[in-house]
């Protein structure tokens, strides 16, 4: 069912870090380039060289963006969560998409027009400036991604994957436990791995003392030598 009121519009632009700090007006004019859609667990939203027409806040579940090498073999780019937006960059790119989408989980999407989009920019010079500060945040990301998958073990991509999850706790001398949210085969794919030699990797950072694995539940028990197999 299709969600088509304007409270819940307002809810996952309020969440988004793109739209967060917009006023009223803008988000009022935001609504109009605006509509939700509905996807189920394992629909593609786009392919790689699709036509960007529209780009995407995710209210509700969880979306990931990836490339394919011409084997087949899958790199993921981003994993999308409530509040996160994607494919925002392709609309200024010459108009395609330059890699492709999935839903990970049955997810609502915010679906904004890229025409009606680009007429709101061009009134509100705020929500460019948003833009350009989101899109710095993921040139950061990608250049970090294209850094660990070329210079460094998967190892250590795991022990960066794992400080990133707990970074608020990361100070504290007690164990720190998390949840995996990601099944481990697209963890695997998000680190540039296939999932056996993930699961190694695993396995050594317990043998070596650093961490416990039960099922998705994941405790840290050396904080500092995880920092130091990431290099951190």
């Amino acid at each position: 069912m299709l969600r088509t009121t304007g409270f819940y519009l307002r809810h996952i632009f309020k969440i988004s870090q793109l739209f967060s700090r917009l006023d009223d007006r803008a988000l009022d004019e935001l609504e109009q380039a605006s509509s939700l859609k509905n996807t189920p667990k394992g629909e593609l939203l786009f392919y790689e060289g699709d036509a960007a027409t529209s780009f995407f806040v995710v209210g509700r579940g969880k979306v990931k963006v990836f490339k394919l090498s011409p084997d087949g073999k899958e790199q993921i780019l981003l994993i999308a969560g409530p509040g996160d937006s994607f494919a925002e960059a392709a609309m200024f790119t010459g108009g395609k998409f330059p890699a492709s989408a999935q839903v990970l989980e049955d997810a609502e999407l915010l679906v904004i027009n890229r025409d009606r989009f680009v007429s709101m920019l061009e009134r509100n010079p705020g929500i460019a400036l948003n833009l350009i500060a989101e899109f710095s945040v993921l040139l950061h990301k990608l250049a970090r991604l294209v850094g660990e998958l070329s210079l460094t073990d998967v190892t250590t991509r795991l022990a960066c994957y794992l400080l990133d999850r707990i970074e608020e706790k990361a100070a504290s001398s007690e164990p720190i436990t998390l949840t995996l949210s990601d099944k481990k085969t697209v963890l695997a794919s998000l680190l540039g791995t296939i999932p056996e030699t993930l699961s190694r990797s695993f396995q050594k950072l317990t043998r070596d003392g650093i961490i416990t694995v039960d099922g998705a539940k994941i405790q840290i028990l050396d904080t500092d030598r995880l920092r130091e197999i990431a290099g951190e």
